[in-house]
């Protein structure tokens, strides 16, 4: 009986090998990217845009790289490029089905990942002149956690003339953990930002928290550093502090995703990540999907620290009474000035 199991495994395993060796057939790549445009057809928040990237789809199917994507990953990869073209927070993504929970994952979750980064907070600083700095690479998910070190990185710039946060690097992530921080800077209830979602129809409102245990700071100048890589809730951070004319966004244009996601099941192991709800900002009215958000200064991001570090000097150094803080912010301009 072992033998006959042992050669019953085996030959499973020889038959899948031999199916991998010959590859995708183009009826069984055609099904999954039929899939894929009808779940952007009855998902996709931007409805507007749906019979373009149903056109390109479909011509795809033609392409050279379609054709050439004889296995499941090469599919996915081809997929996800195209898609991505039209919404950057378009993905498809393929798991071997028969692995289970086995399968080893070639990507960390986005959240998995913050929570074992000290919930995305990479640096905290006070810098000379006494102007604090934050740098984290995403937004958490908000929980017990994920407030305390956040609470934790403000208590400590929040004595601080100017405040600087560093979304260069940043990725995104959750629009409750923009809303604890956010509170920090505003003195009342204040609208930061709304989703509508395509299937409710409906417009949900995302405000300040009625209360914090920390200190709340509502005129203290806040700069925040963006880049070409800083995206999703992280734009929506930078996008809102500037339509509430709360903060000067210094940097470069963001990556232009406005839009959350849903992961949708597409067959025999490929999953795809659609936007099916859409930021609607209560100033601008509109958001900054495809476009990013535009800096009220624009430089290279790597140039954007020190031109928002000496904005912040020059700003506060006209009501500085302290002599030997008079003297750090002076230095400090120099050494700025000297690297120009």
């Amino acid at each position: 009986m072992k033998k006959i199991l042992s050669y019953t495994v085996w030959f499973i395993a020889f038959l899948s090998c031999q199916a991998l060796a010959a590859g995708l057939s183009f009826t069984e790549k055609e099904k999954i990217l039929n899939e894929l445009q009808n779940k952007i057809t009855n998902q996709y928040v931007l409805t507007e845009n749906i019979a373009a990237i149903s056109a390109a789809l479909s011509t795809l199917k033609e392409s050279k790289e379609f054709k050439k994507a004889n296995t499941n990953k090469a599919l996915a990869k081809v997929l996800a490029k195209e898609v991505r073209k039209h919404d950057g927070h378009f993905s498809v993504l393929w798991n071997d089905p028969l692995q289970g929970k086995k399968q080893s994952k070639d990507y960390e979750g986005w959240f998995s990942m913050l929570s074992r980064k000290n919930s995305g907070f990479s640096k905290v600083e006070i810098l000379k002149g006494n102007i604090g700095y934050i740098d984290f690479v995403g937004f958490a998910h908000l929980d017990e956690l994920s407030e305390k070190k956040a609470a934790a990185a403000l208590a400590f710039v929040e004595d601080t003339d100017a405040v600087i946060f560093d979304l260069r690097k940043n990725g995104g992530g959750s629009a409750v953990m923009i809303q604890f921080i956010s509170t920090h800077f505003f003195d009342n209830k204040t609208h930061l930002n709304s989703f509508y979602s395509r299937k409710t129809g409906e417009l949900t409102e995302f405000w300040t928290f009625d209360d914090i245990d920390g200190k709340k700071r509502p005129n203290v100048p806040i700069y925040v550093l963006t880049s070409d890589f800083t995206f999703s809730a992280a734009e929506e951070f930078a996008y809102n502090f500037q339509n509430l004319n709360r903060a000067k966004v210094v940097g470069e244009s963001t990556g232009g995703g406005a839009n959350p996601i849903h992961f949708f099941d597409l067959g025999n192991g490929f999953r795809a990540s659609i936007p099916i709800s859409k930021a609607v900002n209560p100033i601008s009215k509109t958001n900054w999907e495809g476009d990013g958000v535009q800096p009220d200064v624009v430089i290279d991001a790597d140039k954007s620290f020190d031109k928002a570090y000496k904005m912040a000097l020059e700003l506060i150094k006209p009501d500085t009474k302290n002599q030997y803080q008079l003297k750090d912010i002076n230095e400090q301009i120099k050494a700025l000035n000297d690297n120009d």
